[in-house]
């Protein structure tokens, strides 16, 4: 399948980073999502009912990501692409790219992890 629908920079705040002091308060994380869903149906009928709701993937992306707290941005990645497959039937693949300005590391801008779960 080659349809893709993409949000990108999705702006969320999280509890994320190794040592717990990282933590403490929240940081910036920008996510973008990538879904893999065949458009033809939806846009044959011009109707949105036939097609994956990009409002509620964001409320899902934002909620996921603000709720408690983690380590690893790999382990946000790998739970938002699982609830996106979970609650989204018409997606077939989801790539997730979640981007974060790295505390430790001044002469970094960002670190990026990306990966593409499917079906």
């Amino acid at each position: 399948m080659a349809d893709m629908i993409w949000l990108h920079g999705v702006a969320c705040r999280s509890r994320i980073g190794v040592p717990s002091a990282e933590r403490a308060r929240r940081q910036k994380l920008l996510v973008d999502a990538g879904l893999e869903v065949d458009v033809r149906p939806a846009s044959a009928r011009d109707d949105f009912r036939w097609a994956v709701d990009y409002w509620a993937v964001e409320k899902l992306i934002r909620a996921e990501s603000e709720v408690g707290e983690r380590r690893l941005i790999e382990t946000l990645a790998e739970r938002l692409a699982a609830a996106i497959l979970r609650t989204q039937p018409l997606v077939a693949a989801a790539t997730i790219r979640v981007r974060k300005t790295p505390a430790a590391m001044a002469k970094t801008r960002e670190v990026v992890v990306e990966i593409r779960r499917t079906r």
